[in-house]
């Protein structure tokens, strides 16, 4: 009895999981990839050189297309892809120039508060260490924060680096 209320269980927890329909970025013999769902929203270049930025409403694993509000593209016809999720590093490095600035200055004002100089003598280094700290973290936060994915392909039609494709994982 146990046994087929389990296999009645998952058959219905079976029926009710619904599968999913995304874009893929992934680079070529690596296990690194990321997922585009319909409903995100995407940047990319066509074989035109114009970029696009697009909210995917549904993805059509037989035909290759990426299907929009106003029209469809094909998956081949694609040539640059661009994330603007900013790097691990870029961003932690920027936060931490940042956090380096602050505590420059407050060190600074700490000397000063100790030391028998006035206020009126405030060294440049205690200016110009936390204001360049700070302006390179914010031109570093600033430079990486987008990445761009070039799908090129060689003579033979294979993608070198990049591959963009669809998956539908959906049970039937």
């Amino acid at each position: 009895m146990r046994n087929t209320l389990l296999i009645v269980f998952f058959f219905f927890i079976a029926n009710a999981v619904f599968g999913q329909k995304y874009l893929q970025l992934e680079r070529l013999h690596s296990t690194k990839t990321r997922k585009y769902l319909p409903g995100d929203e995407i940047t990319f270049q066509l074989d035109n050189g114009l970029w696009y930025t697009r909210v995917i409403d549904d993805i059509s694993y037989e035909r290759q297309f990426v299907l929009f509000a106003n029209g469809h593209v094909a998956v081949d016809s694609i040539t640059a892809f661009r994330s603007y999720r900013s790097g691990r590093w870029s961003r932690s490095l920027g936060n931490q120039l940042f956090n380096f600035a602050a505590a420059w200055v407050l060190f600074s004002v700490i000397d000063q508060a100790v030391s028998d100089e006035p206020f009126q003598d405030i060294p440049k280094s205690s200016v110009l260490v936390p204001a360049t700290s700070v302006g390179t973290g914010f031109l570093i936060k600033r430079l990486f924060r987008h990445r761009t994915y070039r799908i090129a392909r060689d003579k033979q039609g294979e993608v070198k680096k990049w591959r963009l494709r669809t998956l539908d994982l959906t049970i039937k």
